[in-house]
């Protein structure tokens, strides 16, 4: 068992998705919570990176226009200014 947080929100993220789709409320609260904590914790492209992994996951399940997935392309373009 992992005692790093991002591991641990990771592995959470991941059963969530064996048991959700991507557009569920749970899993999307999850993922941006996984996506800034990886920010917080010194990794501004790799949060980048899981932001735009939710954006691009999203606007497959949801279309391209959702405020979900708009939401999810704000995020990755706010740590890219700096956070």
């Amino acid at each position: 068992m992992t005692s790093n947080p991002i591991d641990v929100l990771q592995e959470h993220l991941d059963g969530l998705l064996h048991q959700h789709e991507p557009s569920h409320p749970e899993v999307i609260e999850t993922w941006t919570h996984l996506a800034n904590l990886t920010a917080q914790w010194g990794d501004p492209r790799g949060a980048m990176r899981r932001f735009n992994e939710l954006g691009d996951t999203l606007r497959e399940h949801l279309g391209p226009f959702d405020g979900k997935v708009l939401d999810a392309y704000e995020g990755m373009a706010r740590w890219a200014a700096g956070g």
